[in-house]
């Protein structure tokens, strides 16, 4: 078996094994719930586009959250020079922590599915295929802030600090859709390509624009690639 999913499946059984995984679960579903029933029950809307965009909003502070230790605590209690020394690759490891958080996202995800099964029960046309896309593109903007949160907890070994700057890289991409309108007319091109919000709408609209697919792909071996060359450097300083 490829190294990668063994320690993603040890890190991902050790964090439901947390009693702060599930708390982090619990404000995660009470924050969307509460949005679903003042908004969605109330308007009568059969569909899931205001929960996504909550789920958006909320993913900007949930991935740091739930990262914020994989590197960092390693570093702390010394483990990580333990990893280092086993034949396993490091962007072996990184990988297997960046798995292991996008799983525990597809479970919270998964809980969402009583808003699509109430909205099914008591909403007319629903458009099925703009909520398995939306879907697609809520787990693809997740990984990038998850490898976001990985690259952060890489920086430091005091996991808040990992926390705040996982939360202050997440907050660009999706802030800048709110100052567009305030840059120069030469800027604009550059705030939409960087926006996530603009690229998640696609999906949520029901489309799949295989552009928006890579972009985000990208962007995951990126910061997954910086967290490595971070830690490399590390190791060399060490050695020295």
């Amino acid at each position: 078996m490829n190294p990668a999913i063994t320690i993603a499946k040890k890190e991902y059984s050790l964090a439901l094994r947390s009693f702060t995984t599930y708390i982090v679960f619990v404000l995660f579903l009470v924050a969307t719930g509460l949005y679903f029933a003042n908004t969605a029950l109330k308007v009568g809307l059969a569909e899931m586009r205001g929960i996504f965009d909550i789920i958006h909003l909320i993913f900007v502070v949930y991935t740091p959250a739930i990262t914020m230790g994989s590197i960092s605590k390693e570093l702390s209690s010394g483990t990580f020079e333990l990893l280092s020394t086993m034949p396993v690759r490091l962007s072996q490891i990184l990988w297997g922590k960046i798995l292991a958080a996008i799983g525990l996202l597809i479970t919270i995800l998964t809980c969402t599915l009583v808003y699509l099964g109430l909205i099914v029960q008591f909403g007319v046309g629903v458009d099925f295929g703009a909520i398995l896309t939306g879907y697609l593109g809520l787990i693809l903007a997740g990984a990038v802030y998850i490898s976001i949160g990985v690259f952060a907890s890489s920086l430091s070994s005091n996991q808040m600090l990992a926390f705040i700057l996982g939360l202050a890289i997440n907050s660009i991409f999706y802030l800048v859709q709110f100052v567009n309108m305030f840059l120069p007319p030469r800027f604009t091109f550059l705030a939409n390509f960087i926006s996530f919000d603009s690229r998640l709408q696609y999906f949520f609209k029901g489309v799949i624009d295989t552009r928006e697919v890579v972009f985000f792909l990208v962007l995951i071996v990126v910061f997954k690639y910086l967290a490595e060359l971070k830690l490399q450097s590390r190791n060399m300083m060490q050695e020295i």
